[in-house]
């Protein structure tokens, strides 16, 4: 499936202070044998708007990120944010229900093209401790750790290439942060968080953004 590669890709906020600079690290796409790739810094230093940028959803000003030696533009926009796909701290509020939602999804063009058997994200979050109640709840009427994991869950439901996880976990009693991190060992994941304990656990290779832009990328043995 190739890798993703990352190329001295920068940004630097509207008052001229870098965010981060020549963010510059690969990984391999492979089932097989899962990389996480955890960011940690200081509050401030860009780890959400760098796995926004990954996602293009946010712009960057220079730098390259391909997949299998394409961009963004090459493979097409939906496509690119289905197989780098985005999981925010806190899922937003959208109207209906987790089941609705999830028929929704499943008519996405850029899930169509994949050509998949899509993952049954209710069967996956029921390994969470998450009642298949849930699924059929409003979901102005979920808590902080319900949300999370239905967002988790389907997420990991489509099969993107990375998942691209910001502190996924954190509204998660310990029996449900282990029990999903188990499950995530499976994935490749770019991963937000500020849990050392989490970080020793979880991390294959680690990135630190420092203030003032400096970047600084290590494996782990």
């Amino acid at each position: 499936m190739g890798s993703l590669v990352v190329d001295k890709l920068s940004l630097s906020l509207s008052s001229g202070i870098a965010l981060f600079t020549n963010v510059s690290f690969s990984l391999d796409i492979d089932r097989r044998e899962p990389q996480r790739l955890v960011v940690r810094g200081r509050s401030g230093t860009g780890k959400t708007t760098l796995l926004k940028c990954l996602a293009n959803l946010v712009p960057y000003d220079s730098g390259e990120v391909h997949i299998g030696g394409k961009n963004a533009k090459q493979i097409g926009m939906s496509t690119w944010r289905a197989r780098l796909l985005y999981v925010p701290q806190r899922p937003p509020v959208v109207p209906g229900t987790p089941r609705a939602f999830i028929a929704k999804l499943d008519q996405l063009t850029a899930q169509k093209r994949k050509g998949l058997s899509l993952l049954d994200p209710i069967e996956i979050a029921s390994g969470w401790n998450l009642s298949k109640d849930m699924w059929d709840k409003e979901f102005s009427q979920l808590s902080g750790g319900e949300s999370q994991r239905i967002a988790l869950a389907i997420a990991i439901s489509r099969e993107p290439d990375i998942l691209l996880l910001d502190e996924p976990t954190s509204a998660l009693d310990p029996d449900a942060c282990a029990r999903v991190e188990e499950t995530l060992k499976e994935y490749t994941c770019i991963w937000v968080t500020h849990s050392q304990e989490q970080e020793n656990r979880m991390a294959t290779a680690i990135l630190t953004l420092n203030a003032g832009g400096d970047t600084e990328f290590n494996s782990v043995d």
